[in-house]
């Protein structure tokens, strides 16, 4: 095995791991059949008013300590692009962390008409009303890791082009759920949905690039 085969591994191995644990949401309709794959918002699993919530919860704090840990690793030998890339990294996983635990939802409004009436007057607790904006961090914070990750990955036309899909992907998903959110409809759950798959599919690739270049490849840092 090369060194930076060696050195990209460990960092490799965890990215891959949480992009795997970030899809939690596609055994929410095993745990709790209120929910099917694309109803509500996939965080309203992990409300604490629901079954197996800490189930999703906790999924969500190990993608959040799997990511800022790996990096902030990253980021501390990596220079350029790559360096931001990770140090987005890092903001996504501490919000998502939070995400699961601090400013977890109170309740599911899709599945509780009286959550949903709370919530609509801002009834709710702080923590809930702080999930929003520690969802809005991940999202941001990922949408700019994934943007310096690919002016880092230019001379890298292979990795470049899988850079592109999952942005594509990304940004389908996210530009889709903000329209619902100003006109909400049915579709709400589905435009969630393919954002997730972007950002399972963004921490893949992250750790596909590590695993394969090392924190920050000789083309790409500055």
């Amino acid at each position: 095995m090369s060194r930076v085969g060696r050195v990209g591994a460990l960092p490799g191995l965890a990215l891959g791991l949480a992009g795997v644990l970030y899809s939690s949401w596609l055994i929410g309709p095993l745990l709790n059949p209120a929910f099917g794959l694309l109803d509500g918002y996939a965080s309203e699993l992990a409300a604490r008013d629901q079954p197996y919530h800490l189930v999703f919860g906790l999924g969500d704090l190990v993608v959040g300590a799997l990511a800022s840990a790996t990096g902030l690793a990253l980021a501390r030998r990596a220079g350029g692009w790559p360096r931001w890339a990770w140090w987005g990294l890092v903001a996504f996983g501490v919000a998502t962390a939070l995400d699961g635990t601090v400013s977890s939802m109170d309740c599911a409004p899709s599945a509780d008409a009286r959550c949903a009436r709370l919530a609509e007057l801002g009834a709710l607790s702080w923590r809930d009303q702080g999930h929003s904006v520690s969802s809005a961090v991940a999202i941001a914070a990922a949408l700019a890791s994934l943007l310096a990750m690919l002016l880092g990955q230019r001379e890298h036309r292979v990795s470049f082009r899988w850079g592109l899909a999952v942005a594509a992907v990304l940004l389908v998903g996210t530009a889709g759920t903000l329209l619902e959110l100003t006109r909400p409809g049915a579709a709400l759950g589905a435009w969630q949905r393919v954002q997730l798959l972007g950002l399972s599919g963004w921490l893949l690739y992250a750790g596909g690039i590590v695993a394969t270049q090392g924190a920050s490849s000789p083309s790409s840092a500055c």
